[in-house]
């Protein structure tokens, strides 16, 4: 009898998750592991903290945290991760990386974006600077815990607030770890 891994069994969001977990079924079968093993392990397992989580769904609204994309090219693979319209929080600090290719997928793909320290302003600068047609809602916080207000005010049933930085953390928090658990924190205080 035959068993396939069907694509909606794979409990991950994005097309980069489904490559890896191809890629660790390559492994594990050339590493001799049972296919139903695998089937199981696959079908079971969530994703770990800081990676396209799900925090939590609230009044329609899904959070997702992806604190762990510190560049612009991780945030744009989280923002193909979805087909939902999306409220896109970037920012932290810049590491002198291209804007540009996400601010153009922004135009494409991202119906509000929620900036939020160093690199703010020149996030939008790039964003604003893209002349599609499409109008993208920008808004500015300093912090963190504001662009979590902005976000939750903009945010409407059906929509996905994704926290997907594009930037470092250092600007406010230690690491990718601390921001995706004070974003976590208030999002859980959210009501």
């Amino acid at each position: 009898m035959f068993r396939f891994l069907m694509r909606e069994k794979v409990q991950l969001r994005g097309d980069h998750n489904v490559a890896n977990v191809l890629a660790a079924f390559a492994i594990g079968h050339a590493a001799g592991f049972k296919l139903d093993d695998m089937l199981e392990a696959v079908e079971e397992f969530r994703g770990v903290p800081h990676r396209l989580e799900l925090v939590r769904e609230l009044r329609g609204v899904r959070w997702y945290n992806d604190s762990i994309a510190t560049a612009p090219e991780r945030a744009a693979a989280g923002v193909h991760a979805f087909s939902e319209p999306i409220v896109l929080m970037l920012g932290g600090r810049d590491k002198n990386l291209p804007w540009n290719d996400l601010a153009k997928l922004i135009h494409e793909r991202v119906d509000h974006v929620v900036l939020f320290g160093e690199a703010g302003e020149m996030i939008e600068k790039a964003v604003k600077g893209i002349g599609t047609g499409r109008s993208v809602d920008v808004r500015r916080a300093q912090t963190l815990k504001e662009a979590v207000t902005l976000a939750a005010e903009v945010a409407s049933a059906g929509d996905v607030v994704l926290l997907s930085p594009g930037g470092t953390s250092y600007d406010e928090f230690k690491d990718f770890v601390e921001r995706g658990e004070a974003f976590r924190k208030w999002v859980l205080e959210l009501s």
